[in-house]
């Protein structure tokens, strides 16, 4: 009796690890569309409002999610306190906020690089520069997308199955 309780509990465990590994691919693809979410939000502001970059990190992070709502906050808050350039927050700042989420360094990296340009001097170039780091998170969106329901499938397949090979093994 307690062998196939045991059994029970290693085929759920196992099966709740590759749910597990499922829902991180979905995560992943949710923070990217919310990275190019926080980027158009940027482009409007520029563009509408004629906003400086610091003013869109505090009018964009007071409406956005976490993490990166503070993180934006806090590299207004740099910028008044005269603590280095825009670049050199946005890279230290939200390089932090997003280090720990599901995504490989080169989907981050668009998101985190954009304020590394040295032609965003003026309002249209901010916009250009803007729209080309955001059609490259386009590009990570796709490619995400289009491999989603396979690996989430292989994921939780493989759950499953390790959980009936070492089953099998143990009984």
């Amino acid at each position: 009796m307690l062998r196939i309780l045991g059994a029970g509990f290693i085929l759920a465990g196992c099966t709740g690890i590759g749910l597990f590994y499922k829902q991180r691919f979905h995560e992943a693809l949710w923070h990217l569309r919310y990275m190019e979410q926080v980027l158009e939000r940027f482009i409007s502001e520029i563009r509408y409002d004629k906003a400086t970059l610091p003013e869109c990190c505090k009018r964009i992070g007071e409406r956005t999610k976490q993490p990166y709502g503070d993180a934006l906050v806090k590299i207004y808050e740099a910028m008044l306190s005269d603590e280095g350039d825009f670049s050199k927050n946005w890279k230290s700042i939200m390089g932090e906020a997003v280090a720990g989420l599901p995504l490989a360094v080169e989907e981050k990296r668009p998101f985190l690089e954009f304020a590394d340009s040295n032609n965003m001097t003026d309002n249209l170039m901010q916009i250009k520069v803007l729209e080309q780091y955001r059609d490259m998170l386009d590009i990570h969106i796709k490619n995400r997308e289009a491999d989603l329901e396979k690996q989430g499938r292989m994921a939780s397949g493989l759950g499953i199955m390790a959980g009936l090979l070492l089953t099998v093994i143990l009984l």
